[in-house]
């Protein structure tokens, strides 16, 4: 979730947890504020990105700054630290509790998107994620957005609560839509007669309606894009440019276009060459990092060869995937070394090791 979403979920959970009557100036704004601050927190391990950006990836976003174990002790210092600057040192616990409920705010939301976030932090790195919502749910922020500004006009927290009822409400439908969607790719693969095969549904940006479909079945997958409100590939009026190209890849569920990919790619040649990358020890963090790993294209120089891998959770339709990461190299794996694309370019490449 983007992190000015976080910081409005944030202030919204404050002023729902309000008392009936809580006014919006004075304290019900200092409370509102400092729940926005809390909420804004966890994402300040975005900072590690300029360390090294493929352990950001990996092991450090949504890591210990997201973890449910570590949140009572972030809640303290954040509380603290805003006692001491307000010189209210009387009211820390106060100020601690609304930290708590600023910083929950932010790990339930993140709970939402299929990036995976490590709630066990430091015990474990394991993350887990819904994939109901897309990190950037433009829904999702006008309700918490609507529910502020009526706690804010009825000068109480009823207009708090329910904006939390219509998101509960919006998120139930996500719900239902990405149980659909997944009934979809399981009635495909039984069609296909693909019996060891998974399916899985992850949310599109645009519309709740919109759906990425991944049917894994070993080192294939099996990938459709479904607009369950059945309108795909009709952009809305107006729509042009590459959001209507990006609106125009989610078909109706009748009119699916499944498309086919091995993971590292064919003929077999070809493969010969991607596995070992996959499987050498320098690619250990982006193995971490990926769900659904996919060959993402092979480049050719003189005398070196560029292997790239992506995740098919942000593989956009006519957009460039912000995740690509790869070896590069010549003779034997063991000389190779690690390197990204840099976001939002083609063939701008960044070595991430010293070779």
């Amino acid at each position: 979730m983007d992190t000015l979403t976080h910081s409005l979920f944030g202030a919204l959970v404050v002023r729902a947890a309000d008392g009936r009557k809580s006014a919006w100036g004075g304290i019900g704004a200092r409370r509102a504020t400092l729940g926005a601050a809390a909420a804004a927190f966890p994402d300040i391990d975005y900072l590690t990105f300029w360390i090294d950006p493929l352990s950001f990836l990996a092991d450090w976003h949504r890591g210990p700054t997201h973890s449910l174990l570590l949140a009572p002790l972030w809640a303290i210092a954040l509380g603290w630290s805003c006692a001491w600057w307000l010189r209210d040192r009387a009211n820390s616990r106060g100020y601690m509790g609304i930290c708590l409920l600023g910083l929950l705010s932010h790990i339930a939301s993140d709970l939402l998107t299929s990036y995976g976030t490590q709630i066990l932090a430091p015990l474990s790195d394991w993350r887990t994620g819904f994939g109901t919502t897309f990190v950037i749910d433009p829904y999702f922020s006008a309700i918490v957005l609507v529910g502020v500004v009526a706690s804010i006009g009825l000068g109480r927290s009823l207009g708090a609560r329910a904006g939390l009822a219509v998101l509960a409400l919006y998120l139930g439908l996500q719900v239902l839509l990405q149980q659909q969607a997944k009934s979809i790719g399981e009635t495909y693969a039984r069609v296909e007669r693909l019996e060891q095969a998974t399916s899985r549904a992850v949310a599109q940006p645009l519309s709740p309606f919109n759906w990425l479909i991944i049917v894994s079945e070993g080192e294939r997958y099996h990938i459709a894009r479904v607009n369950l409100a059945a309108t795909g590939g009709q952009p809305p009026g107006g729509a042009s440019g590459w959001l209507a190209r990006l609106w125009s890849a989610y078909q109706a569920p009748q009119a699916l276009n499944w498309e086919r990919q091995n993971r590292f790619g064919e003929p077999d040649r070809v493969r010969e060459l991607v596995r070992p990358v996959w499987q050498s020890s320098g690619f250990a963090a982006f193995r971490r990092f990926t769900r659904y790993p996919a060959l993402y294209r092979i480049d050719q120089f003189e005398g070196e060869t560029c292997v790239w891998f992506t995740d098919l959770r942000y593989r956009l339709p006519g957009l460039i995937p912000p995740f690509r990461y790869g070896m590069c190299g010549a003779g034997g794996i063991e000389h190779w070394g690690l390197y990204r694309l840099r976001r939002f370019t083609l063939d701008e490449r960044q070595a991430l090791e010293k070779r």
